[in-house]
């Protein structure tokens, strides 16, 4: 690797920092220092740190010093209609301090759940028609940031499929793991014999991928990109690399199969490993660093 001109290190803004995607970017990036860029971690409260900065919405912005970059991790996944349009004002306030700070673009963590489901690989360019209040909110926050944007830093909305280690199963994992639980999961089978197909991405390409956004010229970053890795991976094969035990019922007519990402956009910015949608590397990436959490 070739030495970092200091000169040329762009400071990045991490909003959200305590949430669990913030924690797990936090370990992989302080065990693996990317390239060009200096961290700097927002928390509303706790110590001060050289890589953290201690700031809530309704701070003095100034605080936060000169910024070139802000990847906005914070956000609202349950609750009301009241607590899930707190996605949309945090995603302004992003803009907001990306504008003050001097920072070029913002990061937005958007989701895979804006779109309409559908039995294909989804696009950037497909419909956007969620489903569920979780969805909804996120695609009012697309737009909002979109409206903003003429004014400000470049938005780019990244619609993630699933963070490993930072969803649903991963407390059910660490339960089982643990000890502090022996029921076996249970598992929707389709017609098929697998259970529901997702797209995923371990923490370790995660953070490489929001450096390589972070580091592109701007002109080449979209305002909406699907984020995961290139293969999906199904419920069971995660389970079964995780030695997790899992029992099948029946899936019900209401049950989606498929909630899986085109990355075709994505793997022309950033470089992936070839076995990046492994289940077996995915759980082994999620593991070791949720243990440095």
């Amino acid at each position: 690797m070739l030495p970092v001109n200091r000169d040329n290190v762009k400071t990045v803004l991490v909003l959200g920092a305590s949430g669990k995607v913030g924690r797990l970017l936090r370990a992989v990036w302080s065990a693996q220092p990317p390239q060009g860029l200096r961290p700097l971690y927002q928390f509303r409260s706790g110590p001060a740190a050289p890589d953290t900065a201690i700031w809530a919405p309704g701070d003095p912005v100034q605080r936060l010093g000169s910024v070139d970059r802000v990847i906005a991790l914070w956000g609202v996944t349950s609750g009301d209609a009241d607590a899930l349009a707190q996605n949309t004002r945090l995603a302004i306030t992003a803009m907001q301090i990306a504008q003050q700070t001097g920072a070029d673009r913002v990061l937005h963590c958007s989701s895979v759940a804006v779109y309409a489901p559908a039995d294909h690989p989804l696009t950037e360019t497909d419909r956007i028609a969620p489903t569920n209040p979780y969805g909804q909110a996120k695609a009012d926050m697309e737009r909002a940031v979109l409206a903003h944007a003429p004014t400000g830093a470049h938005p780019c909305c990244l619609r993630i499929g699933s963070v490993a280690g930072a969803e649903s199963l991963a407390a059910s994992v660490a339960a089982h793991r643990t000890g502090t639980s022996t029921t076996p999961l249970t598992l929707d089978q389709f017609a098929n014999g697998h259970g529901p197909e997702r797209s995923y991405i371990a923490p370790s390409d995660l953070a490489q991928a929001l450096a390589a956004l972070c580091r592109i010229p701007l002109q080449s970053l979209p305002k909406a990109l699907n984020l995961a890795a290139p293969q999906p991976v199904t419920m069971n094969q995660l389970l079964t690399a995780a030695q997790i035990p899992f029992a099948w019922r029946p899936a019900p007519t209401s049950a989606r199969q498929s909630a899986v990402l085109d990355t075709t956009r994505l793997s022309t910015l950033v470089p992936f490993d070839q076995n990046a949608g492994d289940p077996d590397r995915i759980v082994q990436d999620w593991l070791q660093w949720d243990a440095a959490t």
